[in-house]
């Protein structure tokens, strides 16, 4: 096949074209003047025979063709997407069998039009990989776990632009971006639709949650609901944690879907996992996607802090300013200006002091602290006793974090020898001799070596500015007589200078007790840390980042802890094995190495699945895989032990999804088809009948390609010399014989 192109001149250029019709002209001018006293006749016979002659020799000379394309039909590449996953199995209008049935006609069908198209078979996924149409027979063949049609299709965009279509035999159920189809895509796409009406199914098309959630803070989670196949009415929706429900609301809802918030305030920190269902209505045929299980890191906006000072001391002064000044703290405090043996003039119901709030703070309020600090405070006048069961429970039960500081009415002169109080601490109170409850002299503490490497200490990245810094503060003033570190508690710093049996007096120190932590500091001189650099102008470094590290600690800073779980990345489905990990360091902060490492996952039954833990590096601990089971809320733990002294725990909550996300929608989704052929300047074809090869036979018939370029010379050369040398003669001998 060729189609018309454009004229040449084989023998020469236009110039030379040119120059043949100006000497044409005059020849025929000459002839003229040359044919003077002939009559009309004969001199018109002369003229026509020198212009065909001048005509044969022009053609002799220039060699005028035709150039032109050498065209055939083309041949285009044809991707026929198949859509093999399982929900194409399932529902009452499963569409696997009659896309089988499709694709076997097909071959037949694709014959005819074997001129303009080569059709290739292909799955989903990304590549695509080849399907033999003869394989797909059976619901075995109809198998895959997922439907990532728009990334199938984006990834032929990628790899494939030439192609002339997609024809896509899917039920539209992309199960990575449902309802969203592709679009700019850079060619057509032409879904065959499977017949099937609407499947009746309430369900829960989407659940939105923040990325990060604060504890004692209200989170909304948005919930998207979808209805087909029903009329509409109204459906309760639950969230559930730990099995209990948070939250219920009902909504109204009809085709066009609904959303429903469901707000709630976290308690605990940590990941926590939790459900969200839908009642199912009856006549639901697709209950699995009535729930869906999410997790959300729940973490600190601001620590709430109390601190209750027993007098006005610089050591006060500085702490609470230091905390009031800190964005992330929220900071309670209450000052004792004023006991009641005091003497004054002035009628009690006239004060403008408070009385201390023993009942509303240790009472009341207790729970909504994060951390609870005494500075010098002796608690008799203003909290009755059974109040210091209340702050041991907070620690040991709620996780609470509890710091004493020194001072004259601190440790054993705050009358804390022998109360429940004292069980909570990480240090001895007994011990000093009448009179040596409280040592006034100065003093340089030195850090004892968990002190070298604990955070609480480590104000500088590199370990000889830290010691340059450590070096550089000023000696503190004052210091409460204590005995000795508790089995289990870590002595940071000490006091070189003065000795009991059990060698220097602890000044730092920190412990484990039950759920919470505990820290005494056995001074009330750390001002002095801060006082020189602002009288300098300079910042107040030491001293601040020891007490934000002392917070952080106190409250169970995911980055202080001891043991740390790490859950695999992405998201997770019931029946994939998983190894977890877990980093543990010692008492020091250093990775500890020999470690005894135990734990388990737990299930939403309750069954728990023992974990075996192998060393992968100091510190580091990797478990054996593990099965999760069934889809639902997990949770899992890990303990790590030195010896007798435990390390720490730690506890993660997860979301198991279902194996595979095809039996949560069923049915034909027409609406994402059509859009999708919309979007790419396709077209959507019924599965039954024969108009999809119409179309393409159609569309085919007018699509050719360039194979070639062809040149033809219209007059032969030989021939036209001939012509012209005859005419040339005829009309020499002409003119001799009239003439």
């Amino acid at each position: 096949m060729t189609v018309q192109g454009s004229w040449m001149l084989l023998g020469a250029g236009w110039l030379a074209a040119v120059g043949v019709a100006a000497v044409a002209v005059l020849s025929l001018l000459s002839g003229l003047r040359s044919g003077r006293g002939l009559p009309a006749s004969r001199r018109a016979l002369l003229l026509a025979v020198r212009a065909l002659a001048l005509g044969a020799a022009a053609v002799a000379i220039l060699r005028p063709a035709r150039e032109s394309d050498v065209v055939r039909p083309r041949q285009a590449p044809l991707a026929v997407l198949v859509d093999t996953s399982r929900s194409m199995t399932l529902g009452p209008s499963a569409s696997a069998s009659a896309v089988a049935r499709w694709v076997r006609g097909a071959r037949a069908a694709f014959r005819p039009l074997e001129a303009h198209y080569r059709a290739e078979f292909l799955g989903l996924g990304d590549p695509a990989p080849a399907v033999a149409p003869e394989r797909l027979e059976g619901a075995e063949a109809f198998s895959g776990g997922t439907t990532p049609l728009g990334r199938t299709l984006e990834a032929l965009a990628r790899s494939r632009p030439d192609l002339a279509g997609v024809v896509v035999l899917s039920d539209g159920r992309d199960t990575e971006r449902p309802g969203a189809p592709p679009a700019g895509l850079p060619f057509p796409v032409y879904p065959v639709v499977p017949d099937g009406g609407e499947v009746p199914d309430l369900r829960i098309d989407a659940v939105e949650t923040p990325p990060v959630a604060f504890i004692r803070t209200p989170v909304e989670v948005r919930v998207r609901l979808g209805l087909s196949g029903f009329r509409g009415g109204l459906a309760t929706v639950t969230l559930l944690e730990a099995g209990r429900p948070l939250r219920t609301e009902t909504v109204r809802i009809d085709a066009k879907g609904a959303v429903v918030s469901l707000p709630f305030t976290p308690t605990r920190t940590g990941r926590r996992a939790y459900r969200v269902e839908v009642t199912p209505w009856p006549g639901d045929a697709a209950p699995g996607n009535n729930r869906a299980q999410f997790a959300l890191n729940v973490v600190r906006d601001k620590t709430r802090v109390l601190l209750v000072a027993g007098t006005p001391t610089w050591d006060e002064k500085f702490l609470r300013r230091r905390l009031s000044r800190d964005p992330g703290v929220d900071l309670i405090t209450f000052l004792i200006l004023r006991t009641a043996e005091d003497v004054t003039s002035v009628p009690q119901d006239e004060l403008s002091l408070i009385p201390f709030p023993t009942q509303e703070l240790f009472g009341q309020e207790l729970p909504s602290f994060d951390a609870v600090i005494f500075d010098n405070f002796d608690y008799g006048p203003y909290v009755p006793r059974q109040y210091l069961d209340n702050l041991v429970r907070y620690v040991r039960e709620n996780g609470g974090g509890f710091a004493l500081l020194g001072g004259d009415r601190s440790f054993a002169l705050g009358g804390y020898v022998g109360t429940p109080l004292e069980d909570v601490l990480p240090l001895e109170l007994s011990g000093a001799a009448p009179g040596r409850e409280y040592l006034p002299a100065r003093f340089r503490p030195r850090l004892t070596p968990a002190g070298v490497t604990h955070p609480l200490f480590q104000w500088r990245p590199r370990v000889e500015e830290n010691r340059a810094l450590w070096n550089s503060l000023p000696e503190l003033e004052g210091m409460n007589w204590v005995l000795r570190a508790k089995p289990g508690a870590v002595v940071l710093a000490e006091n070189p200078e003065v000795r009991n049996e059990y060698g220097p007096l602890p000044v730092v120190a920190l412990g484990e007790y039950g759920a919470g932590r505990t820290l005494a500091v056995a001074t009330d001189g750390l001002w002095r840390w801060a006082l020189p650099a602002v009288q300098a102008g300079g910042d107040d470094t030491a001293y601040r980042d020891l007490w934000t590290r002392v917070l952080r600690w106190l409250v169970h800073d995911p980055e202080m802890e001891l043991v740390r779980l790490s859950l695999p990345p992405g998201p997770l489905r019931a029946g994939e094995a998983v190894r977890l990990r877990a980093r543990v360091l010692d008492r020091s902060y250093s990775p500890a190495a020999g470690a005894a490492v135990s734990g388990s996952v737990i299930g939403e039954a309750g069954r728990r699945t023992p974990l075996r833990w192998k060393a992968s590096a100091p510190g580091e601990y990797v478990s054996d895989p593990v099965d999760l089971a069934a889809e639902g809320l997990w949770a899992a733990e890990v303990e790590a032990r030195q010896g007798e002294v435990s390390l720490g725990r730690d506890r993660a909550e997860f979301a198991v999804e279902p194996r595979s996300p095809e039996g949560l929608r069923l049915g034909v989704d027409r609406a994402y088809l059509e859009a999708l052929a919309r979007g790419s300047s396709g077209r959507a074809f019924p599965l039954g009948g024969d108009s999809l090869f119409a179309f393409l036979a159609e569309k085919g018939r007018g699509q050719v390609e360039v194979v070639g370029r062809k040149v033809e010379e219209v007059w032969a050369q030989g021939a036209a010399l001939l012509a012209a040398l005859v005419l040339f003669g005829l009309d020499w001998a002409l003119r001799r014989f009239w003439e």
